[in-house]
């Protein structure tokens, strides 16, 4: 699992955006020790009525390697990653998913 959501106001173009997924993905493997095939990463253009032009919602598997110094380290890559892409500095908004409560498929 983690599930990334970027929203942002602008269009993004295509290679903007896959760089900044390929970041993502990467802050995913190393920081989150995800299986790469569990990785998904959204960005969507929204119509963003108030608040900041760019929001990212990551939601993950809690882990206890998933620690609050490792949540740090990857909210700093995202950080980077879409103030070098996107040239917004974004809120950042990150949900630990307990396994109990967590039903899934594929």
């Amino acid at each position: 699992m983690p599930v990334i959501k970027i929203f942002t106001a602008q269009p993004t173009p295509a290679q903007a955006a896959e760089a900044l997924a390929q970041d993502i993905e990467h802050l995913c493997l190393t920081l989150l020790r995800a299986q790469p095939t569990a990785i998904q990463v959204l960005l969507v253009q929204a119509l963003m009525v108030r608040g900041n032009p760019v929001l990212v919602e990551a939601h993950y598997r809690a882990q206890p390697y998933r620690d609050a110094e490792a949540l740090e380290r990857f909210m700093d890559g995202v950080d980077h990653s879409v103030q070098q892409h996107l040239g917004e500095q974004p809120r950042i908004r990150c949900f630990a998913v307990d396994q109990a409560g967590l039903s899934a498929r594929h």
